[in-house]
């Protein structure tokens, strides 16, 4: 691994992540009475070793109202386990999720969350992977994409994970943050 890749992984504490393209694929199911989403249990579970590392996970995404219900699914269902607070008082952070922001709201909607919680962009990731998700990623410590990502979002980014959105490429991202603070990952738990 890239010594600067490590050093500034090792340094994360929030972890911004799109939704459509990086959660899920870049794909709408036509023709159903409702948008249909996949997405991985590979990604649940990288998500899951963010949070036991202590990073924060917000998702700042386009979608709102029912083209964000899957997401909002996805957000509530995690919030939920047992090691997330409130269920656990010293658990994990809740994940936050913020809709309805094109590329100029997702930048700011980012320095807004931050300043909230005293943490800075030279603490944060954020994995995008088209032209709307270009600002923020060019405004924090560890730019991010999946593999399919458009070409010039990956040229921006200083990791690049192996697999597509919603087929694991935020699991490669946590994988590789594990790596970096030399964690053993068959200590972290798996549920």
């Amino acid at each position: 691994m890239d010594i600067t890749i490590k050093a500034v992984a090792g340094r994360i504490k929030v972890f911004f992540c799109d939704s459509d393209g990086v959660l899920f694929p870049n794909t709408v199911l036509m023709g159903a009475p409702y948008k249909a989403k996949y997405r991985s249990y590979y990604d649940g579970l990288g998500l899951l070793f963010l949070r036991e590392l202590g990073i924060r996970i917000v998702f700042i995404t386009n979608e709102k109202g029912e083209n964000a219900a899957a997401l909002r699914e996805t957000v509530e269902k995690l919030n939920s386990l047992p090691s997330s607070k409130p269920q656990k008082a010293n658990g994990w952070e809740p994940i936050v999720l913020y809709e309805g922001c094109n590329s100029a709201k997702k930048l700011e909607t980012a320095k807004e969350f931050l300043a909230e919680n005293g943490l800075t962009f030279e603490e944060s990731a954020y994995m995008g992977d088209d032209l709307i998700d270009a600002p923020l990623l060019r405004a924090v410590a560890l730019p991010a994409a999946p593999a399919q990502a458009e070409e010039v979002i990956k040229s921006i980014c200083t990791f690049v994970a192996k697999r597509e959105g919603g087929a694991g490429a935020i699991r490669d991202f946590a994988n590789m943050v594990v790596e970096a603070r030399s964690i053993d990952s068959f200590t972290l738990p798996t549920q």
